[in-house]
């Protein structure tokens, strides 16, 4: 969060899953049997991940700060669905990883376009970017609700399937871990009323231009894919689903 907009779109759509993956790869495929040990710790630690970096997200004033915490917090759904071990569970958490890395893509764009405009990230020194930035402002509403897993977008095909496999493991943990979607909707609201709507101050409101054409493209093949894969998930489950069925073979058919 603290590089520039080109490498956070990297490391945190990209990169940041390439811990998820060895996770994957090397704690449950190659020793399922520690995985199953260690299980209920992980289940633990990604429900504190998922909870305490969505209050950190919220009381965060820089608005490139909010999306970084704001991805601590996703990934430890990930890594929840991880530690169900089983197939609901572990498809949620592999849709997960993709849905959040074009989510958290198309937030560190939408911030970087703000910030070329503005010269600051500040959420406290902006406000009515939305009638000056409208693609920005839709595309940052959309992710949003991606990132708060509502129907109709990616962010719920990732995430249900993670609660309804934490469910029929440990109902507690999917209790907890449930408040971090309420929590997200409060500082991505917060976040949408303080940067895009109100009044835009006055020392930018002759600086602050619409985006390029090349950006609009940008928000909108970013967000066309979120909406896509929530009204066709098929189009990703069967290839993610593949994947689950050879680990959960590795586990002994959990």
């Amino acid at each position: 969060m603290a590089a520039p907009t080109a490498i956070s779109m990297l490391l945190a759509g990209v990169e940041m899953k390439v811990g998820a993956f060895a996770a994957l790869r090397v704690g449950i495929m190659l020793l399922p049997g520690g995985a199953e040990y260690w299980a209920p710790w992980i289940l633990v630690l990604g429900t504190i991940n998922v909870v305490y970096g969505a209050f950190i997200a919220m009381i965060q004033t820089d608005f490139k700060y909010v999306i970084g915490f704001s991805s601590v917090s996703h990934m430890g759904l990930v890594m929840i669905g991880f530690a169900t071990l089983n197939k609901e569970g572990l498809l949620g958490a592999g849709m997960q990883m993709f849905s959040h890395g074009i989510m958290t893509g198309l937030f560190f764009a939408v911030v970087g376009m703000v910030y070329d405009r503005a010269h600051t990230r500040e959420i406290s020194k902006l406000g009515g970017f939305f009638k000056k930035m409208p693609w920005a402002g839709v595309g940052f509403i959309i992710g949003g609700l991606v990132s708060m897993g509502m129907p109709g977008f990616s962010g719920f095909i990732a995430e249900f399937p993670i609660f309804m496999g934490v469910w029929r493991v440990q109902p507690v943990v999917a209790i907890i871990a449930a408040l971090g979607i309420v929590i997200t909707a409060a500082y991505i609201l917060l976040v949408v009323r303080r940067v895009f709507f109100g009044q835009m101050p006055a020392e930018l409101a002759e600086q602050v231009t619409n985006v390029s054409v090349l950006d609009k493209v940008a928000i909108g093949l970013l967000s066309l894919i979120m909406v896509a894969l929530g009204w066709f998930p098929s189009l990703m489950v069967p290839m993610v689903q593949s994947g689950v069925n050879y680990i959960l073979a590795l586990l002994g058919g959990a």
